[in-house]
């Protein structure tokens, strides 16, 4: 009877290969996985910023329309069609328009309600849908028509 001899030259070669391969393809998952985390750590930060810089944009707005010395007849808060432009320090460029909603309260109490729209700067007006931050404000007036206080009725982000 014959034995036959295993020769188990070239084993450690196919073993390095598959342990290679094996290697290989954790690295590729695990760049593929980083190159997604910075790109969407990217993105949350520039959203970030363009809300950081609405939010500046819309109480510089509140102190521009604070400091007007005849903020408009009767009830209105702001000029009609007024809007403003703010650069925030890392330059995006935010718009900002104010629309005047009085209102009269349930006990007849007359209210200077302004509400501001900041969105990217661009050729349109802000809207709704398209701004970043939206505010309700109310400005509340003394004798001769000077703002004494200021209101924040709402504040909401769209993400």
């Amino acid at each position: 009877m014959r034995t036959m001899r295993r020769d188990e030259r070239g084993a450690t070669l196919i073993l390095a290969m598959a342990f290679m391969i094996v290697l290989g393809a954790i690295g590729t998952t695990m760049m593929s996985s980083l190159a997604s985390a910075l790109h969407s750590r990217k993105s949350l930060g520039d959203a970030r910023a363009r809300e950081y810089a609405a939010d500046s944009a819309i109480q510089d707005a509140i102190t521009k329309v604070r400091q007007l010395s005849a903020p408009g007849p009767a009830l209105t808060g702001c000029v009609p069609g007024t809007s403003y432009k703010y650069t925030a320090a890392d330059g995006n460029e935010i718009r900002v328009n104010c629309y005047n909603r009085p209102q009269v309260t349930r006990s007849g109490f007359q209210q200077r309600n302004v509400i501001f729209n900041a969105c990217k700067w661009g050729g349109a007006d802000c809207t709704d849908s398209s701004s970043i931050i939206r505010a309700q404000v109310n400005f509340q007036s003394g004798t001769g028509g000077a703002i004494t206080r200021t209101w924040v009725q709402s504040w909401s982000v769209n993400a």
